[in-house]
This record gives structure tokens, sequence and C-alpha cells, in this order.
């Protein structure tokens, strides 16, 4: 009796070695699970920047699941944190999720198990996060490579439908463009400035204060593309405007509402420079001792604030500015419907140019990300409605 039990006790430990050893073989380590997140993310400690297709998730040396998201953290100390999304081959693995587990990549995707493959996504940073553009001196964000859901199948008509896009990696400017940088480039070009600025310019040509220079160019379309030409630069697309303002697809649950806004779920008032900032003195406090601190001694009328002025919580996933405030912002995109979206709209074709983003005085609901608005009335040379800000395409010289 006791001879039968020892044979099926060591053939039970046989087989637990078989398993695990099996489980294990072929895969590296790689990093390391530092911190399990309240957002449902998890902090992981790489040992070199990651670059393989996949990443595992290691528990007693069995695979739980696989890592759909790979962001990278700034880190002054030089070392490679990164928040991760993840997906769990089954459920019941929650409870094996802890910090302290393995993070590994196996070198051939021969054997890979087809399970892991369900909505893999890892964003891959080659470029600099951030660059500074030589003709016009402003700081760009980098936009990298990767797909993003675009669109609402719940909100007005013409953002219908919600669906993944592409973008190829790009710059995007950090904030809109300035009257002073406007000024740069029409005195670089010999143009007349806008006619809103006289009230706002001493005999001698100068802006009365450093408050009006810092504030959003409202300009033409045409205005603003001869501005991102000269820059070297061009207008974004209303794809690439979106996907300045909404997360990677991997951190994003389509049809949740989830990204009505550049810094997630629901409006939060004082973030952006909409109609509800200027409801009270209360509302955005901190926002406005901010400005009156650095320009005036006190801000309490209701208009365009400075582009450099903001809440850091108000920044897109990206690290962009006032998306959902202040300015609208020109696009090169002409007012199409999306493909699948068979509304009638008799200002669908090429007259109207997209403009995106909220402004001071529009409410909450016109800020939404999503949201499309048009410029072109009665032509894309007289209508001054909206400010802009550029991208660029990534060169060489912009690697890491």
């Amino acid at each position: 009796m006791r001879g039968r039990m020892f044979n099926k006790l060591n053939l039970m430990i046989l087989l637990l070695i078989l398993f695990t050893s099996s489980a294990y073989s072929g895969y590296t380590k790689s990093g390391t699970i530092e911190t399990l997140r309240e957002d449902g993310y998890v902090t992981v400690l790489f040992y070199e920047i990651p670059d393989k297709k996949q990443y595992y998730i290691l528990s007693n040396d069995v695979v739980i699941g696989t890592l759909i998201s790979i962001q990278q953290i700034p880190d002054v100390s030089g070392k490679t944190r990164f928040i991760c999304g993840y997906s769990l081959l089954n459920t019941k693995y929650k409870e094996n999720l802890r910090t302290g587990l393995d993070i590994v990549y196996k070198d051939t995707d021969k054997e890979i198990d087809k399970r892991l493959q369900k909505n893999p996504y890892i964003e891959s940073i080659l470029y600099k996060p951030e660059i500074m553009t030589p003709v016009d001196g402003r700081n760009m964000v980098l936009i990298p490579e990767g797909k993003f859901f675009m669109g609402c199948s719940d909100c007005d008509s013409d953002e219908f439908p919600e669906r993944l896009e592409f973008t190829g990696d790009y710059y995007i400017d950090k904030q809109e463009v300035s009257n002073n940088d406007f000024r740069k480039y029409a005195d670089v070009k010999g143009l007349t400035y806008p006619d809103y600025w006289k009230d706002h310019m001493d005999k001698g040509g100068n802006f009365t204060n450093l408050y009006f220079g810092s504030l959003p160019v409202i300009a033409t379309y045409h205005e603003a593309a001869g501005y991102a030409l000269w820059a070297g630069k061009r207008l974004p697309t209303e794809i690439e405007w979106e996907k300045a303002a909404r997360v990677p697809a991997s951190l994003e649950m389509p049809g949740k509402k989830g990204a009505l806004y550049s810094w997630g779920s629901g409006f939060k008032d004082g973030l952006a420079n909409t109609e509800e900032l200027w409801q009270s003195e209360k509302t955005g406090e901190n926002l406005k001792l901010m400005i009156s601190e650095k320009y005036l001694p006190m801000v309490t009328v209701k208009g365009y604030i400075p582009v450099d002025m903001y809440e850091k919580d108000s920044l897109s996933y990206y690290g962009v500015a006032h998306l959902d405030g202040n300015a609208m912002e020109w696009t090169d995109s002409w007012y199409l419907p999306y493909k699948g979206n068979s509304v009638v709209n008799k200002k669908f074709g090429t007259q109207y140019k997209v403009i995106r983003g909220g402004a001071y005085f529009l409410s909450k609901n016109d800020a939404r990300i999503t949201d499309r608005k048009t410029g072109g009335m009665p032509d894309l040379y007289k209508d001054r409605i909206a400010g802009f800000r550029c991208v660029k395409n990534i060169s060489e010289s912009d690697k890491k």
C-alpha cells in the first residue's frame, strides 16, 4: 500500500516538473511587475527598452496572460519603467496577478499559443518624445505609430461610426499657435496683420501687452496653412488631430464613452477654457490664479487665455494642451461623412474644412474631442473663425 502511494506521489511530482518546465521553456525573462495600478494597468520595470512583438506574464512558471500595450514613463533615474495594459488567459488568473511576477518574451512566434494573440498591440517608441522646430522655435510632442478608436457611435450623427484608425509616427505642436508666433511669420513674409490686432498694438507696431501676444491667433484656413508651410510643417488631418487627443486603442474600451475629453471620461469644470470656466469665480480658480500671477493682476473677463497656461491634468495622454477648449482649431480635412455613415448632410463636400476642439464660448458638449465643426463661409480665405496648431512628419534627425 505504501509502495503504491509512494509511486503515485513520485508520478505527480514528475508530471508537475514536466509541466512547469515545458511552460517556461523557450522564454527569456525581460522584467518584473513593479506595481498594480488603481486604473487597471500595471507598472513594469524592464531590464532594457522593450522591442519584442509580444511579452507574457508568468506566475509560478506558467503563462497567465500577455501585455497588450507598452508606454514608457519618463524617469529621471534612468530606469526603464512602463505603464502596461494586460490581457489574462482566464479570469481565474486575476487572483494570481501580483507585484514581482516575471515578464518574459519568446524569440520565435511559431509555438505561441493563439489565445495570446487576441488584440495584440504594442506602441513602439523610436523617436524623441519632444522636439523644438528651428523655424518657429515651437515645442512639438511625438504621437507614436499605432491604432486608436475614432468617432462616436452615440453622439452627433456626423461622428458615427466609432471605429479603429491607424496613423504612423508624427509630431504635433504642444500648444496652439499664438499671436506672437503668427506675428513672426507675418513679419518675415511681409504680410498684413489681422484686422482684430489693431486695438492691441501701439504706434510702433508692438503688442500693447504680453498677455495679448500670448493668446491663440484666430486665423483663416489659408492663413493657417501658410504659416504651417513657412514653418516646414502642415495642418493636421482630422484623424491626426483626434488621435493626439485620445489614447492608444489598447487602453480604451470601444463604445464606453471613455475618451470624450482629452483627460479621459467625464467633463471636469475648470480644466478647459470653455464657457463653464467663466460661470463663477471659483470655477477654475487655480488656473485663473496661474494666469494672473504671470500676466495680469486679475483675470475675470471671459475670453481666450494664453496658450502656455493650462492645468497639467488637462493635457492629453500624449501631453498636448488646450485640445478641449480655448480656441477651436483648423484641420486640413474636408467635411465629409465617415466611411459607413449614410447620413445626408448638405454641408458634406469640398467647401468646408473640419474644425476641431472646444472654445471659451462653447459648452462642454461642443468641447468633446469627437465633435466636428466646420469653417469656410463664405470661403476659406475670409472665414476667420479658429486657431490652429501644426504637425510635422518624422525625419531621420528625430530618431532617439
